[in-house]
């Protein structure tokens, strides 16, 4: 009997152990300013109250097995570096966690004081202030981000979302247009499905954060290395795929349906692969014959991303990568095609189509531990096409009102040298250069228009620069740069210099200012707008100069508690150089291109001339409490002004002058078992309403179609815009699997937003249009 006993406890404890699910967490350990790896590094993980350790081998990696999943704390440690920690992150059964770190170099010896490792807030080795790093949790996590990245920067300060329709990204007042976006380190078009020619958003990212690393959004007074932006910058990486085991994910989603793979070529090397592949899920439903309400309008789109990232002994590590995705859409009111959800363009058809596709090749290579050299190539095409056609009321069929095709093409090539001469000094030697084509049909036949411009160019963009970090002591910081821009097209050149200072009082107070000179070419429509007939084409803008923006922020930082940290930054940009037309009284400028347009960006230019200016200024304010016992909040709000001024030096509200914006996302985990858990998350977002220029009803009654009076340009606002989305989802881990349910409810009170005025050709009168309402959406995912 007593060996019964002993027998049957053996098996209970079996039974116990084996209920207890583990999972692998891996990583990476580099010098944040050399980006070498670094050897040696002791990495230590607590979870439910038990420490895992190990240290890096020669390449920096480390692995640890066998870690209870659920919640996990994790720090790296290296002699005479800052430690750096994650607190809280999710430990699955169904996925590695991958977790990589970057170590800055200590110039002072603490002796036995104990520094509180803290979690860096960028990538960015020459940076100074405005700038916040995210990873994929933070992404699916903030409700009402919809998976999509645009979408969640929209919570940042001096980031305004007041458009449900697209996920433009407005900063600080400028032009979403002139958006810098970057992938694994070059500039790249607008990856967005249903992009128009110069615009940078779209109402359905391409990108997929299932593949994203930790990237980094820089809202002004960047380092050199960014160019060809008097806005902003959105730098983007691939996560690289697991290179130990095979992993998978499924997804059915607002974005749409996706599945998704990742793992080894082979055991015996360090080079994986990472790929994705999504569908619309109204089109597939529009397929199996369930009609959820889009009417004609159902939006189809696929897009998929790949990555391979190659090691090798001496050339380097290569990471080839690509993002493709094709998006089309027919808005038909025509009698055959019926109603549809989204427009009501008065007896007109719709047609738009969209191609893009951006592949490169990067390779870094280290000379030595101290100095790298980091090259990449890359080549994106662009198939932009809109047709509309309008009903002929004498004839009763349906003419041809508007054709457009425009296919773009960017050839990228960039190199950089960067060095660590010691802790410190870091300096970057970097040259960029993009070659532009352009083939265009347009065709416009209207009332007392009739326009056609067909055209093929090319032109090239150079920008070379260099920037130095200098480190006068652990709390005291110089940034500086310069970069050098030259348009080939017209031989215009711009010398931009950036500098940065920053300044940490004690442990808890940090100080900066920065300073930055940024320009941006236009869009090449704007160049290439044909002012002449179609046999004898015009170019009247090809002379066209930068656009040109000063940028001043000053920055404090307060840490009121250890998890309570608040921030306050003020700027002033001042645009001049900016493009307007030289007519007395005309209140145009290119500041304000693509607020009008359905598809956000603008297709034809009148002459312009760089002699108009802008401002931009406001306060930001960011209170943050990081995620610590299942709990986050982050609360933004911004004070701000946005004006532009024409030839005849008058004032004016640009487009994107909403006065004011704030946020606040807020959210609580419990933990229902070591197996599963549930997530509750808010937003509210409430900002300032649109700009709008008043419509003369008489003059558009007189005229048949909308009359603006444009003496009071952007003169108007609309009410203010609040939104409230709730988001809850459930996941539970098994064995190999980790499945999560999630319901997210936009707009959950139904807030009646207005988008703008219009004019009703039927009713002979001036109406709002208002934007999306209630909106549940539904989630599943599936890592295995």
């Amino acid at each position: 009997m007593k060996h019964f006993f002993l027998f049957l406890a053996l098996i209970v404890n079996r039974q116990v152990y084996s209920q207890q699910i583990t999972q692998n967490i891996k990583g990476r350990v580099v010098d944040k300013q050399s980006e070498y790896p670094l050897e040696g590094a002791e990495i230590i993980v607590r979870s439910n109250q038990k420490d895992y350790w190990t240290t890096t081998d020669q390449e920096g990696f480390y692995r640890i097995t066998n870690v209870p999943i659920g919640k996990i704390d994790i720090a790296a440690y290296y002699s005479s570096f800052e430690p750096q920690s994650f607190k809280e992150l999710s430990l699955v059964s169904g996925k590695e966690l991958v977790v990589n770190f970057s170590l800055s170099e200590k110039l002072e010896s603490i002796g036995e004081v104990v520094i509180k490792a803290k979690t860096n807030r960028d990538n960015v080795t020459f940076v100074t202030t405005s700038t916040s790093s995210f990873n994929i949790e933070q992404t699916e996590q903030y409700a009402g981000s919809l998976n999509d990245v645009s979408r969640m920067a929209m919570n940042y300060a001096g980031v305004s979302g007041n458009d449900d329709s697209r996920n433009d990204i407005i900063v600080r007042g400028n032009n979403p247009s002139s958006l810098l976006w970057s992938l694994e380190g070059i500039s790249i078009p607008n990856p967005n499905h249903y992009s128009a020619s110069g615009s940078s958003g779209g109402p359905v990212s391409m990108v997929n954060i299932n593949t994203l690393g930790k990237s980094d959004f820089l809202a002004g007074a960047f380092p050199a290395n960014f160019g060809n932006t008097t806005s902003a910058a959105f730098d983007l990486k691939f996560r690289t795929g697991n290179s130990d085991t095979y992993e998978f994910v499924g997804q059915l989603g607002f974005a749409g349906a996706e599945l998704g793979a990742e793992g080894p070529f082979s055991k015996k090397s360090k080079a994986s692969f990472l790929v994705n592949y999504r569908y619309s899920t109204l089109e597939l439903f529009d397929k199996m014959g369930i009609d959820l309400g889009a009417g004609t309008a159902v939006p189809k789109y696929h897009d998929g991303s790949f990555l391979v990232n190659i090691p090798t002994e001496k050339a380097g590590i290569f990471r080839i990568w690509s993002l493709a995705g094709q998006s089309k859409i027919r808005f038909l009111t025509s009698e055959e095609g019926g109603d549809n959800l989204y427009l009501d363009y008065s007896n007109s058809d719709l047609k738009t189509y969209n191609l893009t596709t951006i592949t490169g090749v990067n390779n870094k290579f280290f000379i030595n531990k101290k100095t790298g050299l980091f090259s990449s190539i890359s080549w994106s095409f662009l198939d932009q096409r809109v047709q509309m056609d309008t009903l002929n009321i004498q004839t009763h069929q349906y003419d041809n009102l508007y054709k457009d095709k425009i296919i773009t093409q960017y050839a990228t090539i960039k190199t950089e040298l960067k060095t660590k001469m010691n802790a410190q000094n870091v300096w970057a030697l970097g040259s960029e250069y993009t070659l532009y084509g352009i083939d265009l049909f347009m065709s416009v036949h209207k009332a007392n228009i009739d326009y056609e411009n067909n055209l093929y160019k090319n032109t090239g963009l150079w920008g070379n620069y260099f920037s130095w970090k200098h480190k006068f002591s652990d709390n005291f910081t110089l940034n500086s740069g310069i970069r050098s821009q030259f348009f080939a097209l017209n031989k215009k050149l711009s010398i931009e210099p950036r500098l940065g200072v920053s300044y940490r009082l004690n442990t808890r107070f940090k100080t900066g200012i920065a300073y930055g000179l940024h320009s941006n070419i236009h869009q090449l429509l704007a160049y290439y707008s044909n002012h002449g007939t179609q046999t004898q084409p015009v170019y009247k803008n090809t002379n066209l100069d930068f656009t040109k923006s000063h940028h001043f922020i000053s920055s404090f930082e307060y840490s009121i508690s250890d998890n309570l940290k608040s921030k306050i930054e003020m700027y002033y940009q001042y645009l001049f150089k900016v493009p307007v037309y030289k007519t007395p009284g005309n209140t145009y400028s290119i500041i304000n291109s693509g607020y009008f347009d359905p598809g956000g960006a603008q297709v034809f230019f009148g002459p312009l001339y760089n002699e108009g200016k802008g401002e931009n200024y406001g306060i930001d304010f960011t209170l943050e409490h990081p995620l610590n016992e299942g709990f986050y909040a982050l609360f933004t709000g911004s004070l701000y002004r946005s004006l532009y001024r024409t030839y005849d030096k008058k004032w004016y509200n640009t487009a994107w002058n909403g006065g004011f914006m704030s946020s606040l996302l807020t959210g609580k985990e419990f933990l229902l078992s070591d197996k599963s858990s549930m997530h509750i998350d808010i937003n509210l977002n409430y900002s300032g309403g649109r700009r709008y220029t008043p419509i003369d009803k008489a003059a558009s009654i007189a005229s048949g179609e909308a009359v603006y009076d444009t003496e009071h340009m952007f003169a108007y606002q609309l009410p203010d815009y609040f939104r409230t989305d709730i988001k809850a989802s459930f996941k539970r881990s098994a064995r190999n699997t980790t499945q999560e349910w999630q319901i997210s409810l936009r707009n959950v009170f139904n807030r009646k937003n207005i988008f703008s005025q219009r004019y009703n050709k039927k009713l002979h009168d001036v109406e709002y249009t208002y934007q999306t309402g209630f909106l549940p959406v539904i989630q599943y995912r599936i890592l295995f």
